[in-house]
């Protein structure tokens, strides 16, 4: 997804009892170091959203992990 030229790969919704980060093309919760990001607190998962769109626009590919956190 792109937002004026920016490209957007991650956003947040609620869940739970908190936000989940998560992968706008898979819908699936993001990754960091193989964690889930789910049930944050707004301004933390507003905050990873942040840098995992910034880690895609300088190195696209570079914030996606697999399950056993290998790139």
């Amino acid at each position: 997804m792109k937002d004026d030229g920016v490209v957007i790969e991650y956003d947040t919704r609620p869940e739970g009892d908190g936000w989940t980060v998560f992968n706008i093309a898979t819908g699936e919760p993001a990754l960091w170091k193989v964690v889930r990001q789910v049930e944050l607190p707004f301004a933390d998962a507003d905050d990873l959203v942040d840098l995992f769109n910034a880690m895609e626009r300088a190195s696209p590919g570079s914030s996606v992990t697999g399950a056993d956190g290998s790139r």
